[in-house]
């Protein structure tokens, strides 16, 4: 992991660790509940490394993100931007419902990138691991429309926990608007992989797979015929 990621990771897990110790003294229900889940979310890549150092060729496609230190500190800056957003530490201000109603924006407009990248190298690691030869336009097409399902449902969960959390009612424009944002952070990562690869390369086999890995990555990518030859 280099340095800098790292530490983005652990300010981000201090950040939401005071937000939590915030939402416990002047907090709703709901701000604890999210600061909470907030905190562990940040260890779960740690924690799952821990258990499953070396995960199965089987799977790997699915656990890939996990072991991903550039998707880790992306999921850091997002995690630590959004519990802040619902209350910043020991102010006692909830920016999404007291000061700035926009707050919303940089959430889903960060939520979008974070979920499209994960989502792409789910997709683009299946293509690798299994040999299927899917075209990075392919791969792109898959977990833009997984991204674009999973904004859609949670409009729509929102409005189910209306009834018992009336802060979240949203016109339909403030939706679409969230809808929007979330494209947007998915035409961020878009840059971001193809330009920049970072926080992966669809060229490149990701640097930090599991070294164990059964075959690893980097040996189940399809190879150039002149190597197989």
């Amino acid at each position: 992991m280099r340095t800098w990621e790292k530490g983005i990771i652990m300010i981000a897990r201090t950040i939401v660790f005071f937000g939590l110790i915030s939402t416990l003294m002047y907090g709703k229900f709901d701000q604890i509940l999210s600061a909470a889940a907030g905190l562990f979310a940040l260890f779960v890549p740690s924690i799952v490394r821990k258990i499953y150092p070396h995960p199965s060729r089987r799977i790997w496609p699915w656990v890939s993100p996990f072991y991903n230190d550039s998707i880790y500190a992306l999921f850091a800056i997002f995690m630590a931007a959004h519990i802040t957003f619902l209350n910043v530490p020991f102010l006692q201000l909830d920016l999404y419902n007291q000061v700035w109603k926009g707050a919303d924006v940089p959430s889903h407009y960060l939520g979008g990138l974070v979920t499209w990248v994960i989502f792409n190298e789910v997709v683009l690691e299946s293509s690798r691991t299994y040999n299927l030869h899917w075209s990075p336009l392919k791969i792109v097409s898959i977990s833009l429309f997984a991204l674009f399902l999973v904004g859609i449902a949670w409009e729509f969960f929102e409005v189910a926990l209306q009834p018992n959390m009336p802060w979240l009612y949203e016109s339909m424009s403030n939706k679409m608007q969230d809808v929007v944002m979330e494209l947007l952070g998915f035409g961020t990562g878009i840059l971001m992989v193809f330009k920049l690869e970072y926080p992966y390369s669809m060229k490149k086999p990701l640097e930090n797979a599991p070294v164990q890995f059964g075959t690893t990555s980097v040996d189940i990518l399809p190879q150039p015929d002149h190597v197989k030859e």
